[in-house]
């Protein structure tokens, strides 16, 4: 399976961590998790997943718009195909080419949390991509059971990129 991830954004993220990033991981690092919770499901040849890193500004506005809260967050996930429930569904087990959805990350978000809980800002970047990666494939964390299945999820293909870095 062919796996593209359409990035824009990627000179604000290097602003703000002040060095060049490593986006062509992300793109190895999605293949692996979409080969792993996909499996044998699917006949896709071709899925694209995008990633958008915004401003502070932005996220704010759309944190507000699209989950009424009032203040900019670290991630936001549009995934373009969940059932009724939020659970993950393929849209046909026959299409050759899907578009997962959209990630919206805030670097400037990330960063601060990064960098106020003594963490390194690339390895919070990765874990924030990988969070909105799952969110696109339907997992959530609204109970407990959800959280420690989704925390376990992205712990795991976190260490994916460390062993490739």
């Amino acid at each position: 399976m062919e796996v593209r991830l359409d990035i824009k954004g990627e000179e604000l993220l290097e602003r703000v961590i002040g060095k060049p990033v490593f986006l062509q991981e992300l793109e190895k690092l999605t293949a692996k998790v979409l080969e792993e919770e996909l499996e044998e499901k699917h006949d896709i040849k071709s899925i694209e997943v995008s990633l958008t890193f915004v401003e502070p500004d932005e996220m704010l506005e759309l944190n507000e718009q699209y989950r009424g809260i009032d203040e900019p967050t670290d991630v936001l996930s549009f995934p373009l195909w969940e059932e009724e429930d939020g659970r993950f569904l393929l849209p046909s087990k026959d299409w050759d080419e899907v578009a997962l959805g959209d990630i919206l990350i805030c670097p400037r978000v990330v960063i601060d949390f990064a960098r106020a809980s003594e963490k390194e800002p690339e390895e919070e970047i990765v874990l924030i991509y990988i969070h909105g990666l799952l969110h696109l494939l339907g997992y959530d964390h609204t109970t407990e059971e959800q959280e420690a299945i989704m925390w376990k999820k992205q712990e795991k293909y976190k260490n994916y990129i460390k062993g490739g870095r």
